[in-house]
């Protein structure tokens, strides 16, 4: 971001100073968002045409209970009393995390002048001056906290039973330095398979499994014992040590857990209105692997083509650009209803809750 002045000869952007530890881009790890980027669950929202039209207020999915052995008969006739009825939820009020930022047209005459040239962005595009945009970058990561923060307080009561204890509440597991048989690593993948997961494990959370993990990362072979690191998916999020609990974290199968989100800046509520021009707005985001995605925001760009005055008559802001960005998104866990009475897995729904300690 080369925004610097033309006005004061000595003014040196810090990035040139700081190279990749350039404070003004830094994102803090956000373990939960980035998790549910990673893994996506594949869902689709049953009435976002009303979503978006601002008709409904509730996020809806659909979805089937798979059968019961109980259904199955031993009689070869025509009967057919079995019923795939369709099942619908709601994942409540969708959540929404909004940022803005003002820039006076003073603060442009003091960057260099590709600072004020436009770039087209976003869809329908809109002209963002360079500076603007660069600008909007540096407070993209509070958004991205906010967003992760509210997800994860979200999944503090969504964690479903575990068919082993046959209840919701964290079990206890510890990390000792060499592998158990029943405790640590090995439980969680019993326990995995318990209550029918498939594929590799993901883990969210903070504390001693944080540990453990980052030593399986140090692992360049196998240890002592002859193991080799741990083939688990881990992410590290410190909200969880406030809105879940010291140690605590969560196993998450692939597919059951995942963001569900949508904008509302498309179609007909896209484009010109009044003086704001209304748009959506892909922001790059990289990834715990390394990758590069995209998340889309709404966007709002708004010039104010007078002076703002307080109460008192005191200027408080002058003619500038205003943006506006915002996401309307929501949690989707598996219902606690997934499986049906009597099913052996009546209440599980892939996420399962734990608490570690360093034994």
């Amino acid at each position: 971001m080369n925004l610097t002045g033309f006005v004061q000869a000595l003014l040196i952007n810090v990035g040139v100073i700081a190279g990749l530890n350039d404070p003004q881009y830094k994102v803090t790890p956000v373990g939960f968002l980035n998790m549910l980027l990673e893994n996506p669950a594949t869902t689709q929202i049953s009435n976002l045409s009303s979503l978006q039209q601002g008709m409904d207020r509730e996020i809806k999915l659909r979805y089937l209970q798979r059968g019961l052995e109980s259904s199955v008969t031993d009689r070869d006739d025509c009967d057919t009393p079995i019923g795939a009825v369709w099942k619908e939820t709601s994942l409540g009020s969708p959540l929404y995390s909004k940022i803005g930022l003002f820039i006076p047209d003073s603060d442009f005459r003091k960057y260099q002048e590709e600072a004020s040239r436009t770039l087209s962005a976003g869809t329908p595009s809109a002209p963002l001056m360079t500076g603007l945009y660069n600008l909007l970058l540096t407070q993209i990561q509070a958004m991205l906290q906010k967003i992760d923060g509210n997800l994860v307080s979200a999944q503090a009561t969504k964690f479903g039973v575990n068919v082993v204890t046959g209840k919701a509440d964290a079990t206890a597991v510890n990390f000792a330095t060499t592998i158990s048989q029943t405790d640590g690593i090995t439980k969680i993948l019993s326990d995995f398979a318990a209550n029918e997961m498939v594929d590799i494990p993901i883990l969210v959370g903070n504390g001693a499994v944080n540990n453990w993990q980052l030593a399986q990362g140090m692992k360049t072979g196998v240890d002592q014992g002859g193991f080799g690191a741990s083939k688990v998916k881990f992410y590290n999020d410190f909200k969880t040590s406030t809105l879940w609990g010291a140690n605590h974290f969560g196993v998450f199968s692939e597919g059951t857990v995942g963001l569900v989100d949508y904008n509302k800046n498309v179609g007909a509520f896209a484009g010109q209105k009044g003086a704001s021009i209304f748009f959506t707005l892909p922001i790059p985001v990289q990834l715990a692997n390394g990758t590069l995605t995209t998340f889309k925001l709404d966007a709002q760009l708004k010039y104010e083509d007078c002076p703002i005055y307080d109460a008192e008559g005191a200027k408080i802001a002058d003619r500038g650009w205003k943006v506006i960005l915002s996401k309307y998104y929501g949690l989707f866990n598996l219902p606690a209803d997934a499986f049906a009475t009597g099913d052996k897995l009546a209440g599980v729904n892939g996420s399962f809750r734990y608490v570690g300690a360093s034994a």
